[in-house]
């Protein structure tokens, strides 16, 4: 064969080779883009929040060693609750919210378990902004080792943003979703940010270079504007300060340490930055023991995990205008507190319906997870969902 022929077949394999792999990279991405716009078909997302890992990149955290185990006295749930002076079967409700696994803890014993819509127990279900409160808690360990100051401002720890939106905020005040970036959290809204974030995640790209091209619109500190890449612009913090992934750091802080008994992951974008704000699948069992660690104040079996103080400071509102009221949800640092809470009682939540809900006074964790397409009645839906649990809390005195 001449070297004008072997060259020639030579550039020819190449140019295949090169274009199998970049339509090989194309079908991932394309196919990463349809679970993105599908992920919330009616058909498919029961399914889809119990595998998130089959198409989105992500990172595994391990467990390790012997699990917590709950001791199990079984009890029925109540036949209903009033929710707005109306009274609403219980069953029903959990029918119309989509749900599928229901975990109630009392006293460290299961009183009620039970996986729905053709969920097991063993599901890795996505927690959505539930992520946010673990972020929290890591955060807390590195406050308490005094590696974070939250008087500072961001800029200070991630210099690269100090000319963004987040540059002169104080991470306090991101914590409290107060930081005043624009930002447009509408699911529906195609165009919105959240979804432009989505699409990062489906497509490729950096969440840590998203968060250097946002803007302020208002002054920080003065109002309570939801903001899901606030989390992200913490977790770059606690990257930065740590020197470790957030998997690396939930690993070594929680899932070594609080008896978790299931493999758990972490979506990542393409640079392999953990999706802070709502990328945690996790088992509803784990959930209900990263539950009572909350509910221990931080305490696991009398090791501190994060301090009493942090978990104080994370589900107490620090101003006025983040304070609950009779219909307004409190805010603490990336924890939600009810309508009216009683001392001790807080929650993490999550779209479509996550719940890990604690009530300290009555030593009482709640995990609920759904698929419930009804979340464009978020308010609503939170607030009845909380008059669930009260009468759940109720029923087990």
């Amino acid at each position: 064969m001449s070297t004008l022929l072997k060259f020639i077949k030579g550039s020819f394999i190449a140019l295949i080779t090169i274009a199998v792999i970049l339509l090989a990279f194309n079908w991932q991405s394309a196919n990463r883009l349809y679970s993105v716009i599908s992920l919330f078909d009616e058909a498919l997302i029961v399914n889809n929040f119990s595998h998130m890992n089959d198409v989105f990149f992500n990172k595994k955290i391990v467990h390790q060693g012997q699990p917590y185990v709950f001791g199990v006295e079984p009890k029925a749930l109540p036949d209903s609750f009033t929710y707005r002076d109306k009274v609403t079967n219980s069953d029903a409700f959990l029918a119309r919210r989509a749900t599928t696994a229901l975990l109630v803890l009392k006293d460290d014993n299961i009183t009620f378990e039970q996986y729905y819509l053709g969920t097991q127990s063993d599901d890795k279900r996505i927690s959505w902004s539930m992520a946010k409160s673990f972020v929290s808690i890591l955060f807390g360990m590195q406050v308490d080792a005094g590696n974070i100051d939250i008087d500072k401002t961001v800029g200070f720890y991630l210099p690269e943003l100090a000319k963004s939106g987040y540059g002169n905020v104080k991470v306090k005040h991101v914590l409290q979703m107060s930081s005043g970036v624009k930002w447009n959290e509408d699911y529906l809204d195609f165009n919105s940010d959240i979804n432009k974030m989505g699409r990062v995640l489906a497509i490729g790209g950096s969440l840590d270079d998203m968060t250097s091209e946002l803007v302020n619109e208002s002054e920080p500190g003065k109002v309570f504007h939801y903001v899901s890449m606030d989390t992200h612009v913490i977790s770059m913090i606690l990257r930065r300060v740590s020197g470790k992934s957030l998997v690396e750091l939930i690993q070594q802080n929680l899932w070594n340490t609080i008896g978790m008994e299931s493999d758990a992951f972490w979506l990542t974008d393409s640079q392999g930055a953990e999706f802070a704000l709502g990328g945690l699948n996790v088992t509803t069992r784990d959930y209900a023991r990263f539950g009572r660690l909350l509910l221990n104040n931080g305490d696991f079996n009398g090791k501190q995990i994060v301090s009493a103080e942090w978990i104080k400071a994370a589900t107490t509102p620090q101003a006025e205008y983040l304070k609950p009221q009779k219909d307004k949800l409190g805010y603490g640092y990336q924890i939600w507190l009810p309508p009216q809470a009683q001392q001790g009682e807080f929650f993490c939540v999550g779209v479509y319906g996550q719940y890990i809900y604690v009530n300290q006074q009555h030593n009482v964790v709640i995990v609920k997870n759904s698929a419930d397409l009804g979340f464009q009645d978020s308010l609503i839906s939170k607030h009845e969902t909380i008059a669930f649990f009260r009468e759940i809390v109720a029923s087990l005195q």
